[in-house]
């Protein structure tokens, strides 16, 4: 089974939006998808690292470095996106109304969140300036686990 590793963006109800940063990303393998219909996504997957998960604790390094690429990247996309996060296997992980009701954002590290949302989840301190229009939870990158 492959564990994807990108940066996903939700875009709102238009499909423009996400494509407008898809674009923004050019160079990099992107894919536009919907989640039935409730919102646009705009996935980002680094080439060559984003088919296995975290495999190593070189896997783990390889996809901080690719993370924080990403999150530089994104800092200065249009703000067209309402939320974004990257991980492994962060496609879709919270509807608007799933992310809007969820009583934690801070367990998600990396987690970028528009201004609105930011204010109607509570201001939570451990958001911090972002790029215009956005916080965030700064990412602390991929940590490889063991099996035992």
């Amino acid at each position: 089974m492959a564990w994807i590793f990108a940066l996903n963006a939700e875009c709102g109800g238009r499909e423009t939006h996400a494509r407008d940063l898809a674009r923004h990303f050019r160079g990099w393998s992107t894919r536009i998808f919907s989640d039935s219909g409730a919102g646009w996504w705009c996935g980002v997957t680094p080439e060559d690292l984003g088919d296995k998960g975290i495999e190593s604790a070189e896997d783990a390094t390889n996809l901080t470095a690719a993370g924080r690429r990403l999150y530089w990247m994104l800092r200065t996309a249009p703000p067209v996106y309402r939320y974004a996060l990257a991980g492994v296997e962060t496609d879709g992980f919270r509807t608007y109304d799933e992310l809007m009701a969820e009583n934690d954002l801070t367990r998600f590290p990396g987690l970028v969140v528009s201004e609105d949302i930011w204010s109607a989840t509570g201001k939570r301190a451990a958001f911090s300036d972002f790029a215009p229009g956005y916080r965030w939870i700064p990412y602390r990158g991929e940590a490889y686990k063991s099996p035992r």
